[in-house]
């Protein structure tokens, strides 16, 4: 070899170009810099691509595409700084679906612009730049070691994806999946695998499409991979037609109100007009026999346990009414550490209160004090619920979840599995102070009804309020910010689907697959030198 070659195992002796040290002013070096920010440049417009299929633009067709130019770009980067890129992505995606977000922390924690800024980015940095850094070093990893292909990729979008939906600080926000509800038969496949499965099956396609323009993401047999990816995409919507012409009620029909009738109040002086107010809707707006009334998420701030002016006009409703009320407020009781207090949801039945919910996932930092201190917020003082998930109501037993659980999907299937044979989604969206946040909440509520086969009713304080049947397709849905009764049809289901049955199983066994995976090229392969290292 002579001075200015190298050695590159499986490739030969390839000769270096050594170039002058160019000044850092120069334009050529300047040049050069441009051209090294590409890649990131690139990664940042794939996040804010995989935005618009999110509300507001909801643009579904663009997740397909949406993740090939950020795996293009960390095929042609190093680990460290394909990592880097991951962060470029989910700065882009935030802004399209997180624009909210300081807005949000400063009207909910009273603070300043800068803290709910500074907390903003260390929050989305926590819950979501790190798995995707991680998965964009994973794949910069897998191409200096050649072991990058499709399906793989895919597979480890899945473990990214599953990863920042799981654990203390989970945060299922804008999973793939939950951009794809105006697809109905691709939908359909949730009550095999969840949204995990959806999410992979788009990534599939995203790296598919990568590998066809960048060499080093193919593998082996990119046609054979190809060919694999559309036939999943096909049996999936085949699939999904075949379940669009099924039937999952096999429950008498029953009458729901579902009555949105605003956010709770500031001031307690409020209270009685904004009661008032549920109270003449719930009268006016409620149609003949109906059997179930909805209220949201704190709809009253009284301790329905207690005599109160606010628990007697509750009752006296329902029982004008003949018909279940179901709604949220607060509750507590007393132990030897001290009051517990809980959020939660009460079914009134015959003129009492015939049973309650209180809320087992607290929202991080604003129900459970873990960031209270930081936040400059006052300890609000609840503790999870651990009683029953499901709430006895005339007719149908109503699995309940309190706001932000509609997001876990294991939380409905709980449920499901203690018997409920319809969901009730109470929630105050009214925080996030957009209808474009508010929206994606309804549509993750949405796909839980498609993987439980369940009919999902849903009460927010300010929209949007729905009613959803098992095949993910919305019966009512209220409009952002107004007050609204909606009347709708539900019935009891009692259908077992995969999902129920299995959970998470599909995404463990692809989890599985892909630290198989990872870990073989370890004792087979040593790392191959990329031509962009030697020049």
């Amino acid at each position: 070899m002579t001075p200015n070659s190298i050695a590159v195992p499986g490739v030969g002796t390839r000769r270096l170009t050594v170039e002058p040290r160019l000044r850092t002013g120069s334009r050529a070096g300047r040049a050069i810099a441009a051209r090294a920010l590409v890649p990131f440049a690139v990664a940042g417009f794939s996040g804010l691509l995989f935005a618009t299929a999110f509300p507001p633009l909801s643009w579904p067709t663009a997740a397909w595409v949406a993740l090939a130019p950020l795996l293009a770009a960390c095929a042609v980067l190093s680990p460290p700084r394909a990592a880097v890129a991951g962060m470029c992505w989910i700065a882009g995606v935030a802004v399209g679906v997180a624009s909210f977000f300081p807005g949000m922390l400063s009207s909910y924690f009273g603070l300043a612009s800068t803290p709910s800024w500074v907390g903003a980015l260390a929050i989305v940095g926590a819950l979501h730049a790190t798995c995707v850094s991680a998965y964009a070093a994973w794949v910069a990893w897998l191409v200096r070691r050649r072991a990058a292909n499709p399906l793989l990729l895919a597979g480890g979008w899945l473990v990214c994806e599953f990863a920042r939906a799981h654990g203390a600080l989970g945060c299922p926000w804008a999973l793939t999946a939950y951009s794809q509800l105006r697809w109905e038969a691709l939908i359909q496949s949730a009550d095999l695998g969840g949204p995990y499965a959806i999410g992979m099956l788009v990534a599939a396609v995203n790296a598919a499409a990568a590998a066809w323009v960048v060499p080093a993401l193919r593998g082996r047999r990119l046609l054979l991979t190809t060919a694999v990816i559309a036939a999943a995409l096909v049996g999936t919507l085949l699939y999904g037609q075949w379940r669009l012409g099924q039937t999952f009620d096999d429950g008498p029909p029953v009458r729901v109100a579902v009555v949105q009738g605003g956010a709770p109040p500031a001031a307690r002086a409020q209270r009685p007009a904004r009661l008032a107010d549920y109270v003449d809707l719930t009268r006016s707006g409620t149609a003949a026999q109906t059997g179930l009334i909805v209220w949201p998420e704190y709809a009253v701030e009284a301790y329905l346990e207690e005599p109160s002016a606010t628990r007697d006009a509750v009752l006296r409703v329902a029982e004008e009414a003949r018909a279940d009320l179901i709604l949220g407020g607060p509750h507590y009781e007393p132990s030897p550490a001290g009051t517990r207090y809980h959020n939660s949801a009460y079914l009134v039945h015959d003129g009492r209160l015939a049973g309650r919910y209180d809320k087992h996932r607290l929202v991080p930092g604003a129900e459970d004090d873990r960031f209270a201190s930081l936040l400059g917020s006052v300890p609000s003082g609840y503790v999870a619920g651990r009683g029953a998930r499901v709430l006895p109501a005339s007719g149908l037993r109503v699995g309940t979840l309190l706001c932000f659980e509609a997001m876990f999907p294991e939380l409905a299937r709980r449920a499901v599995q203690a018997g409920a044979e319809v969901l009730v989604n109470l929630s105050n969206d009214a925080w996030f102070g957009h209808p474009a946040p508010a929206r994606q909440q309804l549509d993750i509520a949405t796909l839980r009804a498609v993987e439980n086969r369940r009919y999902v009713v849903r009460a927010a304080a300010t929209g949007f309020s729905a009613v959803i049947d098992p095949h993910g397709r919305t019966l009512a849905r209220s409009e952002f910010n107004t007050l609204q009764v909606l009347n709708a049809t539900v019935h009891a289901a009692h259908v077992r689907t995969p999902y129920q049955r299995c959970g998470d199983a599909f995404a463990w066994v692809v989890i599985i697959g892909v630290a198989a995976a990872t870990v073989w090229p370890l004792f087979h392969r040593s790392v191959t030198q990329q031509p962009w290292e030697a020049s």
